[in-house]
């Protein structure tokens, strides 16, 4: 039978390489954590921009979110160029996204032919674009319906994962001018009126 130093000496190892496990696992533990939530307030952290006479009347609508303190933003928009009313999955759906600052974000919506947005000025929630951007990223692939599957649910999903509370139920706003419409405020977040571009 082993004596009790031998059983330390056997044991001794095992501890090390378990502590060492532990503290090597927490740093990149802890960057995602600080990296999770932005921190820099939810005044102007999402955006719904609204082009009313696009799907014959029944407007189109894309969003726009920051990922970065510092003023960076993420942007785009599922847009169906060819007005199908339904396209398969992985087929072209017209998606689009780009990054820059707040008014490279403006300009490059209102070159698209959106004329308005509202802006989150006040939330409950904290926002945090890693979701965000898994979704956007997966936009490309989605297809498009009509129904259940358009710009706005485009739009809705973005900026659900994003942390936005309170967004519109869609079954009930089907028409992305209509939806866009109803975003105002509740106890959980506040959005502007409309603004031009």
């Amino acid at each position: 039978m082993p004596t009790t130093t031998a059983r330390r000496r056997r044991f001794l190892p095992w501890a090390i390489l378990s502590v060492a496990f532990v503290v090597a696992s927490i740093g990149p533990f802890a960057k995602f954590a600080q990296a999770a939530a932005l921190e820099c307030g939810a005044a102007k952290g999402a955006y719904v921009f609204v082009r009313p006479g696009g799907a014959n009347g029944l407007g189109h609508v894309g969003w726009g979110y920051r990922t970065a303190c510092s003023g960076s933003y993420s942007f785009g928009s599922v847009e169906n160029p060819r007005g199908q009313a339904h396209i398969d999955r992985g087929a072209d759906n017209g998606f689009w996204r780009q990054s820059g600052t707040e008014s490279q974000m403006l300009s490059a919506m209102k070159s698209r032919g959106y004329q308005s947005y509202k802006t989150v000025t006040t939330s409950r929630a904290s926002f945090d674009p890693g979701p965000a951007n898994t979704v956007a990223g997966a936009s490309a692939g989605r297809g498009y319906d009509v129904i259940g599957n358009n710009c706005a649910d485009n739009v809705w999903d973005v900026l659900h994962a994003y942390g936005v509370p309170d967004l519109p139920y869609l079954q009930v706003h089907p028409a992305p001018n209509n939806w866009y419409a109803s975003l105002g405020s509740t106890s959980n977040v506040t959005w502007s009126g409309s603004t031009g571009l």
